[in-house]
């Protein structure tokens, strides 16, 4: 019964790798998280934070934080002379790539925050990935990230 169970499991581990292109399972390493304050009335605010991939593809899927009605994974473009906001549906962490969601870029918006943000505050923010577990930071309420 042991043999068939590790058997079992064995071909379970085969199946799964197969169906990750036979990829390395995705290591994602958070760095440099802050958030920007926000201005007095409380609006939006911004997360910027450093994901450092040494496994296989990943993606970053969404976000959530209780200190905003929503979160969207935003991207900054120019478009003409204008500087534009727009949601995207992910942001790809390419297997032994860093990426850099900075202000500028990539970012993770709080919209409709039900309180301002303060520099010395820590607030607390969820990454969900497709193929990596979810991951809890805290994260400093910083001027320009200093």
């Amino acid at each position: 019964m042991k043999k068939l169970i590790g058997f079992v499991l064995l071909a379970l581990m085969l199946a799964a790798a197969q169906c990750n292109g036979g990829n390395a399972v995705p290591k994602i390493a958070v760095e440099d998280a802050w958030a920007r304050p926000s201005a007095m009335k409380a609006g939006s605010g911004a997360v910027y934070v450093t994901l450092k991939n040494t496994g296989g593809d990943d993606v970053l899927v969404s976000a959530a934080s209780d200190v905003a009605e929503a979160v969207e994974l935003h991207q900054t473009k120019m478009d003409g002379d204008m500087m534009k906001m727009s949601p995207v549906p992910n942001i790809p962490i390419p297997a032994g790539e860093t990426v850099k969601l900075e202000p500028g870029g990539e970012h993770i918006m709080l919209i409709n925050l039900k309180q301002p943000l303060k520099p010395g505050e820590t607030i607390s923010v969820t990454l969900n990935f497709e193929k990596s577990d979810a991951m809890t930071l805290d994260v400093p309420v910083k001027p320009n990230g200093e």
